[in-house]
C-alpha cells in the first residue's frame, strides 16, 4: 500500500511542472503576439493588393450588414482613396466561397479572386482558368448577370453563380459607400 508522501510527491512535481510550462508558454505568447500580428496584417494587405494596388488599407464600418457575409477595407495611395476591397462569402456548390473584390474610387472593378473555397476539388481551378474572375475587371460595378456581362464556366455554374453572388454584393455595398460620400 502506497503511503501519502508516495501519492503527493508526483502530483505536486506534476503540478509545478504544468505551471512552469504554462508561465513559459503565457511568456512566449507575449513575446511573440505584436509579430505574429503584423505578419498576419502584412499577409492581408499583400492579399487585397492583388485585387487593388495601394499603400494601405483601413477598414470600413459596414454597418449592420444583416445575414450578409462582408468586410470592406479602403485603400490609400497618396492619402486618397484610390477604392475598396470587399471580402464576401457566398455559396457555389458549397458553402464558404470566400471571394475578394477590388473596386477603384471610379466604380470600375479592379480585380477578383478566390481566397477561399469548398468547392469540389478542380472548380475554382476551372472558373479561373475559365477567366470568370477576370471578366469582370475594366467593368462599372454594378449589377451582373450570368450570360449577360459574365459567362458561365462549363460544369461549375453553380461556383460562377456563387462568385457573381459575391462580386454583386461588394457591388451594391460600394454603391451604399458612395451614397454615403
Amino acid at each position: 500500500m502506497k503511503t501519502l508522501r508516495q501519492i503527493l510527491l508526483p502530483v505536486l512535481a506534476l503540478t509545478l511542472i504544468a505551471a512552469c510550462m504554462s508561465a513559459a508558454l503565457a511568456a512566449t505568447n507575449a513575446l511573440t503576439a505584436g509579430i505574429i500580428a503584423d505578419r498576419a496584417q502584412q499577409a492581408a494587405d499583400a492579399a487585397r493588393r492583388q485585387v487593388i494596388s495601394a499603400d494601405r488599407f483601413e477598414e470600413l464600418s459596414l454597418g449592420d450588414t444583416g445575414q450578409d457575409k462582408i468586410t470592406c477595407f479602403r485603400a490609400v495611395t497618396n492619402g486618397q482613396t484610390a477604392g475598396y476591397v470587399f471580402t464576401s462569402v457566398t455559396s457555389g456548390k458549397s458553402a464558404g466561397l470566400t471571394v475578394m473584390t477590388g473596386i477603384l474610387a471610379d466604380g470600375t472593378v479592379s480585380g477578383v479572386v478566390i481566397t477561399q473555397d469548398n468547392e469540389t476539388a478542380g472548380y475554382v481551378d476551372n472558373v479561373t482558368k475559365g477567366g470568370l474572375p477576370s471578366s469582370f475587371v475594366g467593368q462599372k460595378a454594378g449589377v451582373f448577370e450570368l450570360g449577360k456581362h459574365v459567362d458561365k464556366v462549363s460544369n461549375a455554374t453553380k461556383t460562377s453563380k456563387g462568385i457573381i453572388a459575391a462580386v454583386n454584393l461588394a457591388c451594391r455595398y460600394y454603391e451604399k459607400i458612395k451614397e454615403g460620400a
